[in-house]
């Protein structure tokens, strides 16, 4: 099915060319986010105990989850709402970029929705490095907290395994009805410390029960419980990848559950930009009673496949840069996401245009995905410019939300980027970082955004780390 979406641009002109208010309440109004790395839980915790995070560890992609960025638009029939959005303002060197936002929501509503039948296999890590055996705040401890948790939302008609992996495999659950909760109860209370960290060879197990769940119908999904530090069987991110992709061809979703400030970043960010896959870092006690609040059931539930963002642009005008793509390029000028999930917050894509003269500037979003019942949807979205005047900094927006994902996007990958030199030259993170702030610091005053100023502060204490010479790494 193909949508023509012709009415976008400022705010105004959707509120009143388009239909009306699309205010809270109205189609579209719940979030939905990509996939990949949901959050930065684990560069704030590194940064508030004074250790610089791995440049891994500070992606847009998390960035934008965390935020909501939703756009105003037309009214949604479909699951997904794509909408899009147009903006003009300085790049990190100073000059003149076009700024195109995709935006995503979602027309279920939240207080009628329930989740389908799920077959969930918890893979537990065991080894020696999650502290089981070690009490209260550790990584074991936490995913036993968090089991508990999301137990009792399990229905009669979703199924539930537990297999553990450490020097060996263990199915110490087989799947069993969710209303068991005496048996799952055990199974999770029983659970302790048990050597290395063969991860392979737990995720395999995992997926020989997934594509046996599967085959029998319904949604399946490998829950994988880890601090991600695999040292026996495969390590590097491209082993992972292949499993991970195979059981994904298989229709087996797979959410890390990653664990403690040890966590091993590069395999994380690889393994949960697969399709169908995302990933939480979960550090304090206090994060799992967040995660059962906000993310439950929404990270079991992927409504979108293959999100294809095709962008067109007037004369003169090219593609620079993707922010907030977990893939990166797919085929230029096309942007790919794996997998969009429903979530609390809206999400954002966000590409930057380069040319001699922005005054005509326009562009067109094509997009195409398939939905989670296999649909293929695809939608056109022009965006003009339209004789907007900048204001005193340089700067138009056609809607707030983009102005606010810009600038969010620019100091999250001066972050990253500082984070990635850091260790060779902590003299260049610096010269990296420091222009970025004091122009995040001037946007967030101009947005006067209640989300910003908590970003300003992180980055701040980002570059007094930078100053003082900390260390840099996960604490593991």
């Amino acid at each position: 099915m193909k949508r023509v979406l012709a009415c976008v641009g400022a705010l105004a002109l959707a509120a009143s060319a388009c239909g009306g208010d699309y205010g809270a309440g109205s189609p579209g109004d719940f979030g939905a986010t990509v996939g990949g790395i949901k959050d930065l839980r684990l560069a704030r915790d590194l940064i508030a105990r004074g250790q610089v995070p791995p440049a891994a560890a500070v992606l847009v992609e998390a960035m934008f989850a965390e935020h909501d960025l939703g756009l105003a638009g037309p009214p949604c029939a479909e699951t997904l709402c794509l909408r899009g959005g147009l903006g003009i303002a300085p790049g990190a060197d100073g000059e003149a970029r076009g700024w195109v936002q995709v935006g995503l929501s979602s027309t279920i509503d939240p207080a009628t929705y329930v989740r389908p039948d799920t077959t969930f296999i918890y893979t537990v890590d065991v080894s020696g490095s999650m502290g089981w055996d070690s009490g209260a705040g550790t990584p074991g401890e936490l995913s036993r907290r968090l089991m508990r948790a999301l137990a009792p939302r399990l229905t009669a008609r979703d199924r539930l395994a537990i297999v553990t992996y450490g020097s060996s495999v263990s199915t110490v659950l087989p799947p069993t009805a969710g209303d068991q909760q005496l048996a799952i109860t055990r199974a999770i209370d029983g659970l302790s410390e048990g050597g290395v960290t063969d991860m392979e060879s737990g995720l395999r197990r995992a997926y020989e029960l997934g594509r046996a769940a599967r085959a029998g119908g319904g949604n399946v999904r490998v829950v994988l419980f880890t601090d991600t530090q695999p040292n026996v069987g495969a390590t590097t991110p491209t082993a992972f990848d292949q499993l991970v992709t195979e059981g994904a061809s298989g229709g087996v979703g797979l959410t890390v559950v990653a664990l403690g400030l040890g966590i091993g970043a590069e395999v994380l960010q690889s393994i949960a930009s697969q399709r169908g896959g995302n990933a939480f870092s979960l550090i304090t006690t206090e994060d799992v009673d967040d995660f059962v609040r906000d993310e439950d059931p929404w990270f079991a539930t992927p409504i979108a496949f293959g999100l294809r963002v095709g962008v067109r642009t007037s004369a003169g005008v090219g593609i620079e840069s993707p922010y907030g793509f977990p893939v990166g390029f797919a085929e230029d000028p096309t942007f790919k996401v794996e997998s969009v999930f429903l979530s609390k917050r809206k999400g954002a894509l966000l590409v930057s245009l380069a040319g001699d003269d922005l005054t005509a500037l326009g562009a067109e979003l094509a997009l195409t995905y398939v939905d989670d019942r296999g649909a293929q949807h695809s939608a056109t979205i022009p965006l003009a410019r339209a004789g907007a005047t900048l204001d005193e900094r340089g700067q138009w927006f056609a809607q707030e939300s983009t102005a606010r994902a810009t600038a969010l996007a620019l100091i999250t990958q001066a972050m990253h980027d500082a984070c990635e030199i850091y260790a060779a030259s902590p003299a260049e993170a610096q010269a990296i970082l420091r222009p970025a702030l004091a122009r995040f610091e001037a946007d967030a005053a101009a947005l006067a955004a209640e989300d910003l100023p908590v970003e300003v502060d992180l980055a701040q204490d980002l570059l007094r780390l930078f100053e003082l010479g900390a260390p840099q790494g996960t604490l593991y």
